[in-house]
């Protein structure tokens, strides 16, 4: 089998590049870094010669809707009709629990993840889609995020971060496994406060910044899964932070 990893040197991509061909499946790693362009189509086709499945992984800095939704409804787009060229059999989405659902569907970012989901089912390629909450290893990031003025400003909304590792394997259980048209969304095991989350973790790390409990402006709902999901089965690396 073999597989193109659109995003595959990045954080999930790296490591489900190592996880793939662990299982004998052959990767082939499609970014600008490997000589290829999703959106002007530089080295797609070439990349793309008996490819069975395309894993798509990328992720874009862009947080207003205008460029997420260009960015991802474009990749899927270019991706879709490349592959079908290539006689292409899966098309495989990372995506997020509760996009488009909720205070989600009023967030730029996440209205290209709806975007992205919208195209890749509108397309002509079985589509798999994995809906992932946060990563346990992104939450000191998403500390820094929300800081302002030096102090990190939380709601006190629902989180319910997940391994990694987790959502690595289930991608790779999507190339395998997964009966093609599938929507799988994963969670961890344990749901949080976010701003007891972030306390405990800034703790834990040293960090005498403060973390402020706000109202108003909520989180989106796409932090925590709302109907069927995998649990995993890791647990968020700090003791004794109060569960939700």
């Amino acid at each position: 089998m073999k597989v193109f990893l659109a995003g595959g040197r990045g954080r999930v991509g790296s490591p489900l590049a190592d996880n793939l061909e662990a299982k004998g499946i052959e990767v082939v790693p499609g970014g600008l870094e490997d000589g290829i362009d999703v959106f002007s189509g530089r080295g797609l086709a070439e990349a793309l010669v008996g490819v069975d499945a395309i894993v798509n992984v990328l992720n874009t800095p862009r947080f207003d809707a205008e460029g997420a939704i260009a960015f991802f409804e474009g990749a899927v787009e270019n991706l879709t009709a490349a592959g079908e060229r290539a006689g292409v059999r899966l098309h495989v989405v990372l995506s997020i629990v509760g996009v488009g659902e909720g205070d989600a569907s009023k967030i730029g970012y996440y209205l290209g993840k709806v975007a992205q989901e919208k195209a890749v089912r509108a397309g002509s390629i079985p589509a798999t889609i994995i809906r992932s909450t946060q990563f346990q290893s992104y939450i000191p990031v998403l500390a820094d995020q929300h800081t302002v003025d030096g102090k990190v400003r939380a709601p006190r909304v629902f989180i319910q971060p997940v391994e990694l590792e987790e959502v690595v394997e289930l991608l790779a259980e999507a190339v395998t496994t997964l009966e093609p048209g599938s929507v799988v969304e994963i969670a961890g095991p344990e749901r949080f406060y976010l701003d007891d989350l972030f306390r405990a973790t800034l703790a834990e790390r040293g960090d005498e910044r403060e973390v402020v409990t706000v109202g108003g402006q909520e989180m989106p709902g796409a932090m925590v899964p709302r109907g069927m999901y995998r649990a995993g089965t890791v647990r968020y690396p700090i003791a004794g932070i109060p569960l939700a």
